[in-house]
Order: C-alpha cells, then sequence, then structure tokens
C-alpha cells in the first residue's frame, strides 16, 4: 500500500503538469513508454523538466541523459531533473552526475499523503472563511494572493498567470480558493482532481499573514469539503518552506524529491 501511495503523489503532480500544459498552451508534454517530461521555448519554474524516468536495459543512462539535455540546450533552455527517493536507481544517479548535474538540497521538495476515511481536524479560526473562485473578481483576488505568497518577479509573472492561475480556473479538474480573515485575503490554494485523489497546489500566504495558522485552516477546510464530496486521499508535493505546515493537518511523509540541474 505504501508504494501506491508513493506512486499515486507522483502520478497526482505529473498528471496535473500534463493538463497545464495542454489548458495554458505554455510548454508541451512529452510522454514515451520510459519518460514523463515538460519542454518550453521560456525559462520558468519546472517546465522544461523531466519529471519521470526509467531506465532502458539497452541503452546506456549516461548517454540517454546526455541526449535529453541536448534538446533542451538547443533551445536555450536549463533542464531539471526530478529524482524520486523510492525510485532511486543508482546508475541513473550515476548518470546525472557523469554529465555534471547536481542536486541542491535547498530545491528538495517533500512528498506528502493523507487519507480522507476516519480522517477529521478541529482547525478552526474565528472570522476566517475559505471561498471557491467563481467570479473574475474572485480570480484576480486570488492572483494577488499567490503572487504575494510566492514572492514572483514582476518580469515573469505574466508566464505564471497564465500557466497556473488562468489556465486552470477554466477547466473543472482545478479549483482556486481563497481564505479571509474578517474579509481580509489572506491565503490561497489550489485542488486538483485526478481520479480518485485530490492534489493540493499553490498554497500560498504573504509574508504579512504568515505563521497565524490561515494556510493549515484553509487545508483543513478544503479537505473536509472534498471529503464530504466522497474523495478517499489527498496528496501534497511541498517546497522547503511550506512542509512544516502539512503535518499539522494529518498529512504523513511518503517521500523526497530531488531536483538535478546546473
Amino acid at each position: 500500500m505504501s508504494n501506491h501511495i508513493k506512486e499515486r503523489i507522483v502520478d497526482n503532480y505529473v498528471h496535473a503538469y500534463e493538463k497545464l500544459s495542454k489548458l495554458s498552451g505554455m510548454f508541451s508534454f512529452v510522454e514515451n513508454d520510459r519518460i514523463q517530461r515538460c519542454e518550453s521555448n521560456i525559462s520558468f519554474g519546472l517546465i522544461n523538466s523531466v519529471l519521470s524516468y526509467k531506465r532502458s536495459e539497452s541503452k546506456d543512462p549516461v548517454d540517454e541523459v546526455k541526449e535529453i539535455e541536448d534538446s533542451y540546450t538547443e533551445k536555450g533552455q536549463r533542464l531539471f531533473w526530478l529524482f524520486y527517493s523510492h525510485e532511486a536507481d543508482e546508475l541513473v544517479e550515476k548518470a546525472l552526475l557523469a554529465n555534471k548535474f547536481q542536486a541542491n538540497e535547498e530545491n528538495e521538495m517533500t512528498g506528502f499523503a493523507l487519507s480522507l476515511e476516519n480522517w477529521s481536524s478541529d482547525q478552526h479560526i474565528c472570522g476566517f472563511e475559505l471561498q471557491a473562485v467563481r467570479t473574475e473578481v474572485e480570480l484576480e483576488t486570488y492572483r494577488k494572493v499567490v503572487l504575494a505568497g510566492f514572492g514572483i518577479p514582476e518580469n515573469v509573472q505574466d508566464i505564471f498567470c497564465r500557466i497556473f492561475v488562468d489556465a486552470p480556473s477554466h477547466d473543472k479538474a482545478f479549483q482556486h480558493y481563497v481564505g479571509y480573515m474578517e474579509g481580509e485575503p489572506v491565503t490561497a490554494i489550489t485542488v486538483f482532481k485526478d481520479g480518485g485523489g485530490v492534489g493540493i497546489y499553490n498554497v500560498a500566504t504573504p509574508e504579512a499573514y504568515r505563521r497565524k495558522g490561515y494556510a493549515r485552516t484553509a487545508i483543513a477546510q478544503v479537505l473536509r469539503e472534498i471529503q464530504n464530496q466522497g474523495v478517499k486521499q489527498a496528496v501534497i508535493i511541498a517546497t522547503p518552506m511550506a512542509k512544516s505546515v502539512y503535518p499539522a493537518v494529518g498529512f504523513k511523509k511518503e517521500l523526497t524529491i530531488q531536483i538535478f540541474s546546473k
């Protein structure tokens, strides 16, 4: 069961990127029987990345890593390679290192999962209200909260919003939320429904509102909502800055994700 949970975390993450590529048109999702990756002509986040990779028994992984990297280099893009702890392959890691890729611990992400069967939480803040984004005005509020919460530089804000804010707002697989404290927008969150599970993404709280429990309370309210809809499991992939938030709501760490790059 544990390996199944780990696979669900990765699958939800990969499928979210696949969906975002189709909705936004800003990058391409490329897949074969062993590799799932994203590529584009723009430099932003992980939209130029190998999301999953299984080594071929007949092809030298050192050569294949170089071949894949070259396809990005030709476009003038830096490649990021995700390496999952539960799928650790010493030969793949050696192939990455042989091609001068390095893992940066500061960028390491953590995969969490939570079974919603019999789950409950007492997370509550008087005056806090979570609202699903339905209108353009509400979407603009969400946009401002996530840009501030993630500290997105002004020169890439349009790219970020086109991929992660505007495109998913028009698809039923995604739902944005904004958390308000006594009417003031203080946190944001997005859920992605993938089969029988839900992934929680874009948990963002501007600096002035952090360490007050708003994100935890927003997550708990979203979990109650999807639990009532019959969803059995929720997953999260967290950045180093946010990974301490999720255990307080009941999430359990299942895997780590190293990001190799040059």
